[in-house]
């Protein structure tokens, strides 16, 4: 709600998430647990649509559409709570463990215009797609995101140690700041906040990361990538190819005409990546969606050898499945 407003006052903060309430939601101790947070859990967290258009866009609805459907039931929810309780709408650019859902491309175009109508803040989890993973140094870049607070992680050190950040801007941070005058100390932290050894590490390998003029070069090869990828919605088992920079998912269904998925139960997925590992390729499946994310620095060369090897896979699964 409003920056000067009572914190007292705010009782929501509103996520994205699919139909089974899933999302990554922030809930202290500098960790992002990817759990099914439901209402009952934790009240104050409430879920919006997912922008997700091949599974929840109408019959004939554009992903425009689609977009312009979700952000009219964001705004409805707003106004439905009361927009002066409602703290924050957080949201990924691409939805990583979600299941690579990669939103149509002016879903937050729409959501920001209501946001900025109902003074609600945009807090933009960068965890999987900051530092280069889009094609550009942050995903809110590549979506045209504005957002008031992002949050980091992983890509900030390379995964070599563990770090965070919180990045925030001068009218958030001000507030905290005479308040923490007024009572004596700024009453929060992190067991390991500001680690030196950790913050070393991140600043070198950010340095590293601009000598190479990675975000570029990650830039350069993400259209071969692409291509390769959405090659693979050709495949039978293949419903959906998605993905956006070095960042990729493939949708395993058993109808590709009704999108009707596999029974869970069936583990399908997981039998496509213990395929790929058979073939030397250590891919990660989020239900029956395939994901990928080769590190920046991958090459031509070996992105053939990632997809020829998961051509393998698919052509294993294809088999136990109709074997089955």
């Amino acid at each position: 709600g409003d920056n000067n407003a009572d914190v007292s006052d705010i009782d929501t903060v509103v996520v994205p998430a699919n139909e089974d309430g899933f999302q990554e939601v922030f809930l202290g101790e500098n960790r992002w647990y990817a759990i099914r947070m439901h209402s009952s859990v934790v009240p104050q967290i409430k879920h919006v649509g997912c922008p997700h258009h091949y599974r929840y866009g109408a019959p004939g609805e554009s992903e425009s559409a689609f977009a312009a459907r979700l952000a009219n039931e964001l705004e409805q929810f707003i106004v439905s709570e009361g927009p002066e309780t409602v703290a924050a709408f957080i949201a990924e650019p691409v939805m990583g463990a979600g299941g690579v859902i990669v939103p149509p491309a002016d879903y937050f175009a729409r959501v920001q215009a209501v946001l900025k109508k109902y003074d609600v803040l945009f807090i933009a989890d960068e965890v999987i797609t900051g530092f280069g993973r889009t094609g550009h140094a942050f995903g809110c870049e590549t979506y045209g995101i504005t957002p008031d607070t992002m949050s980091v992680a992983k890509a900030l050190s390379s995964a070599y140690l563990p770090i965070s950040a919180v990045l925030i801007p001068e009218y958030l941070y001000e507030p905290m700041v005479d308040e923490s005058g007024r009572i004596g100390t700024f009453g929060h932290g992190f067991t390991y906040s500001g680690h030196p050894v950790c913050a070393a590490v991140a600043l070198e390998n950010l340095a590293i990361m601009e000598e190479m003029n990675l975000f570029a070069e990650v830039a350069r090869i993400t259209p071969h990538f692409q291509n390769r990828l959405r090659a693979l919605a050709a495949h039978p088992l293949v419903g959906e190819a998605r993905g956006v920079g070095l960042l990729g998912g493939i949708e395993l269904v058993a109808d590709q005409n009704t999108k009707a998925p596999f029974e869970a139960a069936r583990g399908v997925a997981a039998y496509c990546v213990d395929a790929c590992r058979a073939h030397g390729l250590i891919l990660r499946n989020i239900g029956d969606v395939v994901a990928m994310s080769p590190p920046l620095i991958v090459t031509d060369t070996q992105i053939d050898e990632l997809f020829d090897k998961l051509d393998l896979a698919l052509a294993d699964t294809l088999h136990w499945v109709r074997a089955a």
